[in-house]
């Protein structure tokens, strides 16, 4: 399976190897249905990597939109943390869709984050909250909240994370319609077995 790091890179320790990863747990996933009911504090598994791509391009000193669905939010998180650690000031807007109301503490860490960091704006946004759910925030889908708070992204760099339909939704409303350059949209989508076996 692959998952994408929530750890950004000045905080490994190459003494003491740790990573941190948000897994959703998919009912019927193999893995994720061991890893939420049967496994055990120092159970071994074998991790690779990073292999991936996803990370802040420094081409740019222009504004930067984050687009995340669920646990998308992970690598975000990362080079958000990253940017602080190296000094990045870039203006940041993060938009973080869920289905249901976030979790409440990396819901109430991130608005901790950006009360300390004033270049980072950030717009959670949920599309199915139920009656019993206690939100005030913004409803509907992030990308469509983005879109409408940014019509014009020809100065921007874009990171979409999450499911596969968010980040080609992304592309496809965004690049060369927004203005967003090719060149400036990066993507990360999380496809589950499910989504291989179906391709």
């Amino acid at each position: 399976r692959s998952y994408s790091m929530a750890t950004a890179p000045h905080q490994v320790d190459p003494n003491k190897p740790q990573v941190e990863l948000h897994v959703r747990h998919m009912p019927g996933g193999k893995f994720t249905d061991h890893v939420f009911s049967a496994m055990k504090e120092k159970e071994i598994l074998r991790v690779e990597g990073p292999f991936g791509s996803f990370f802040l391009r420094d081409n740019s000193a222009g504004p930067v939109l984050f687009l995340a669905s669920g646990t998308g939010f992970a690598p975000i998180k990362a080079i958000l943390e990253h940017m602080t650690h190296t000094g990045n000031q870039r203006k940041v807007f993060l938009y973080w869709g869920a289905l249901r109301p976030l979790a409440a503490s990396l819901h109430r860490g991130t608005l901790a984050y950006c009360a300390a960091h004033p270049n980072v704006s950030y717009v959670p946004v949920v599309s199915d909250a139920l009656p019993e759910d206690v939100w005030e925030g913004k409803r509907g889908l992030a990308l469509n909240q983005m879109l409408q708070d940014h019509p014009d992204m020809s100065s921007y760099q874009l990171y979409a994370c999450g499911v596969p339909a968010m980040v080609h939704a992304a592309h496809a409303q965004c690049v060369g319609k927004a203005p967003l350059p090719q060149d400036s949209f990066s993507a990360h989508a999380f496809t589950s077995l499910k989504h291989k076996t179906a391709q």
